[in-house]
């Protein structure tokens, strides 16, 4: 029983760890593309400044960037992979049916 227990918290543990690791490398690379984008948008903006308004011109980038932001945050949660401990679940199944079958198997007799 204290082993079943246990397995719980190893698996989740071993969960967390792995996405730790990757949402550590999304925050550095996060990072590094935050410094880009604000030169790129700084330029996209002088640009297209030349032909609107100072305003607008900030104003059609933001729109674009939102856009951008929305699209790629709804791709990167629909490929999030969310699952429960599967090992500790089919585990405690098994046992259930195990006690089971053994209870019924002892009233039986």
């Amino acid at each position: 029983m204290r082993k079943q227990l246990e397995l719980p918290r190893q698996e989740i543990t071993e969960i967390v760890r792995a996405n730790l690791r990757a949402a550590m490398w999304f925050g550095v690379a996060l990072a590094c593309l935050l410094g880009a984008l604000v030169a790129l948008t700084i330029l996209l903006v002088a640009l297209i400044a030349l032909v609107l308004p100072l305003w607008a011109a900030a104003l059609l980038l933001l729109l674009v960037l939102l856009g951008a932001a929305a699209l790629t945050g709804w791709l990167g949660y629909k490929r999030l992979e969310l699952h429960g401990p599967t090992r500790t679940i089919n585990s405690v199944k098994e046992t259930m049916r195990w006690a089971k079958a053994r209870l019924l198997g002892r009233s039986a007799s």
